[in-house]
Order: structure tokens, then sequence, then C-alpha cells
């Protein structure tokens, strides 16, 4: 009489399968198929789990597991005490490509301060050697007063020098700066310059009109 291994394995040949085909259904590893169909039961976890995977095995096979299971229990004489499930049983077939380890973890966390690092001065660099930033907030371009002065309100690098119509006024800690300028009647030209320490500069001109009552 053939063997529950034998009566598998031609089963499976017969239908053209490999066993990482039928792993990739069944859910059961490769090893613990080849071990089935040479009857190599030491191979295998307790005879619970053999009579699972011949049932399961059968069936995607199209044979009658039942019977497959009862050939099983006459090759084999089970033993009172189940034995313990191999460590790698639990594991899934398809792990993941990337572990997670601590050493990953060390290598991954000085990468991104690196990076950051990298970043950080490239972007010292930028703007020590670039021109300064420099917002005006008021006047706006083409505003037209009836006074003869005007608060002129804005922002630039802290560590800037900020000009306006060649005059150095003062700006706070945070770069924001705000200056009353005395106007002539008519069309004014305010232009206000913000300079690095190595000399590079930004400039923002404004063009008002100052109309009085004579």
């Amino acid at each position: 009489m053939k063997t529950v291994g034998e009566i598998l394995q031609k089963a499976r040949t017969e239908k053209n399968l490999e066993y990482e085909d039928v792993e990739k259904k069944t859910r059961i590893r490769k090893k613990f198929l080849e071990a089935i169909e040479e009857n190599d039961w030491d191979k295998l976890p307790s005879p619970t789990y053999i009579k699972g995977f011949i049932r399961n095995y059968s069936s995607f096979l199209g044979l009658k597991s039942e019977e497959m299971v009862a050939i099983f229990r006459r090759q084999y004489t089970q033993n009172e005490q189940a034995k313990v499930i191999p460590a790698d049983l639990a594991e899934p077939i398809d792990e993941p490509i990337l572990k997670i380890t601590p050493q990953r973890i060390v290598l991954l966390s000085t990468i991104i301060f690196i990076v950051v690092f990298i970043g950080y001065l490239i972007s010292a660099y930028r703007s020590f050697t670039g021109a300064p930033s420099l917002t005006v907030t008021t006047p706006r371009e083409g505003e037209v007063f009836n006074k003869n002065s005007v608060v002129i309100t804005g922002s630039a690098d802290r560590e800037s020098q900020v000009y306006i119509n060649n005059q150095r006024i003062n700006i706070d800690d945070e770069g924001g700066f705000r200056q009353e300028v005395i106007l002539d009647p008519g069309v004014n030209t305010l232009t206000i310059e913000a300079q690095s320490k190595i000399g590079k500069k930004a400039t923002v001109k404004r063009t008002i009109d100052v109309q009085t009552d004579e």
C-alpha cells in the first residue's frame, strides 16, 4: 500500500506543481511539504499539526482529505506527549525585506543627523554669502499722502544694516524697523536698502506722491 507521502507526491507531480506553487496556495512551508512527501515525520511538529497539513495539502490537490489522514494514522504511531512546534513554524513566509534592528536604527539616526547638518550648513552658507532679506510693509508703491511725512516699516535680517535714502536707521532684535521720513511736495522716491556684513545688498524702492494744500 502506498504511503501518504507517495500519494501526495504523485498527485502533485501529475499536476506539474512545484513546492513553491503549493507553498503559496496552502501557506505550508516548502520544508514541511518535502518532509510529508518523504514521510519524515521527525521534521514536522506534533501529529495534530501534521494532520492539519495533510488535510490542507490533500484538499488542494483534489484528494479526499479524511482518507489521507486515515492512511497517515496507520503509518504513524502517535506519541502521548505532543512535540514542541518549531520556532520557525510561527514565522511568516513573506518575511519583511528590511528588519528593524538596533543597529539599523542607529545607522538611520546617524544618516538623518548628517543630512540635517549638511542642510543647515548649506542654508547658513547661502544666508552668509547671499543678499539679506528685506521686506517693506509701508508705504505701498504709488501711495498718495496729504502730509509731508511718512512712516516706513518693514523687516530685514537681524545681522544686516538698513538704510533709507542712504541714511542708516536702527532695527530691533528681530530685524524689524520703523522710521519716519520727511517728504517734499510732489513725487518722492524712497530707497530702502539692507546690507549684509560682507557687503551684499537688497534694495526696495517706493515711489509715493505728496499732495498738500498750499
